[in-house]
């Protein structure tokens, strides 16, 4: 049975660093190497200054967690792969200081264990928007970092599916806590939002990486199902995350919520008052004089209800709209429509831009629209000016995933 990773464990490490290990002995498989590091780290946290500490303090600092045997040969490991240098980079030099990239790989070392490597990705979307803004990258670079993002959540989904669909009940458990949140979904909307403005070619990579989110998300909710079925099946409450716990109180019923106490046993009410306590109650809790009511408002005359009226207007509006970019887009998924709005009479193309642009802005009809920063002058023309126009339709999300097709991403310029 794998068991779900506990803070001393090393079970995380190993896969982490395989990609530049040089044997398969090369991880430490005792959590007391884990815990030798750590309160090295935290010593020189506490006591370290420029000037270093002595081994004879270091040593003190990590007797709690090791012994002396332990401790001297973690230090020849430390001071091998240094983590641990010497003050002035001499061999006889005896204080010595702490490299502070060993600390940050005990930061990533801490939250694999906790959360995966799913936040990752996250991190790494959040990085490739904040380049993009800032300037920092290039077409090629966020292409590549698109491509990154989008495989690294092909290579969970399938993970994912592959416990959820394979493996026993018990090696799930130990991934509760790596897949308890799928931020990545938002992340990559916000990237592929601000790609599109800057760079169109890079659209359909943007969609990939969509779809690919979408995917691992509901990868996420069917091992949450399996979850759920294994604990209503065994009764065991155990196996659901406190996070799920309020989640079914905000989300359920008052009904579902009371089936928990239906075969539950309680004592009869039993509640011993006094009269000059019911009397003082009486006096205290007694009902305000009665307020004269308003007359009642007029019927309402007959006739069609116009909130209906107005409900079913707005409905043929929608279906107008819709008809009139699918009529422009001949059918296609993408198209651009500039020549058709530039050889309408300028009433009628702006009449229907504005009708595209609502049908953009309505989150029931499927499309996108982009228009470019490009001004095109035809003095000659029924239009005279006028900017490239293109419309897409927005792809369908998988099965399962209804929550999330309302919040497919949109064009910056709707």
């Amino acid at each position: 049975m794998q068991q779900e990773d506990d803070a001393d464990g090393l079970s995380h490490v190993p896969p982490f660093v395989a990609p530049v290990a040089a044997t398969a002995s090369a991880v430490a498989e005792d959590p007391a190497a884990l815990r030798i590091a750590e309160a090295v780290r935290d010593v020189f946290g506490d006591f370290g200054s420029e000037h270093g500490l002595s081994r004879g303090e270091i040593a003190q600092a990590c007797a709690a967690v090791a012994s002396a045997d332990e401790f001297d040969a973690r230090f020849r490991v430390f001071i091998k792969l240094r983590l641990l240098e010497s003050l002035r980079g001499k061999a006889h030099d005896q204080r010595y200081v702490f490299n502070p990239t060993s600390g940050a790989a005990l930061l990533v070392y801490e939250r694999l264990g906790e959360a995966g490597g799913v936040q990752e990705i996250t991190m790494l979307l959040g990085r490739a928007r904040e380049g993009l803004l800032n300037g920092s990258l290039t077409e090629e670079q966020l292409s590549a970092k698109i491509a990154q993002a989008r495989r690294s959540l092909a290579n969970y989904s399938n993970h994912l599916l592959r416990l959820v669909r394979t493996r026993p009940i018990e090696e799930l458990l130990g991934q509760r806590h790596h897949h308890a949140h799928t931020t990545s979904l938002e992340e990559a909307k916000h990237l592929v939002q601000a790609v599109a403005e800057q760079y169109p070619a890079l659209r359909p990579a943007g969609t990939r990486l969509i779809q690919e989110a979408l995917r691992y998300t509901a990868a996420v909710n069917e091992f949450h199902d399996r979850l759920m079925q294994q604990a209503t099946t065994r009764r065991d409450f155990s196996m659901l995350l406190p996070e799920q716990y309020v989640t079914a109180a905000r989300r359920s019923s008052v009904g579902a919520l009371a089936q928990v106490f239906a075969t539950t046993v309680f004592d009869p009410p039993y509640v011993q008052i006094t009269t000059g306590q019911i009397l003082t109650a009486a006096a205290d809790h007694q009902p305000p004089p009665p307020r004269q009511r308003l007359p009642r408002p007029p019927s309402r005359p007959p006739g069609p209800d116009p909130v209906e009226t107005a409900r079913a207007k707005a409905a043929l509006a929608r279906r107008r709209r819709e008809a009139t970019v699918t009529l422009l887009m001949a059918g296609k998924d993408e198209a651009d429509v500039t020549a058709a709005l530039r050889a309408l009479p300028w009433q009628a193309a702006v009449k229907h831009l504005v009708e595209l642009l609502r049908a953009a802005a309505d989150p029931a009809i499927p499309f996108m629209l982009d228009i470019s920063r490009e001004v095109i002058v035809d003095a000659a023309g029924p239009v005279t000016y006028a900017s490239p126009v293109t419309a897409y339709r927005i792809p369908d999300s998988p099965q399962g995933m209804d929550d999330d097709t309302e919040a497919a991403p949109q064009s910056p310029h709707e």
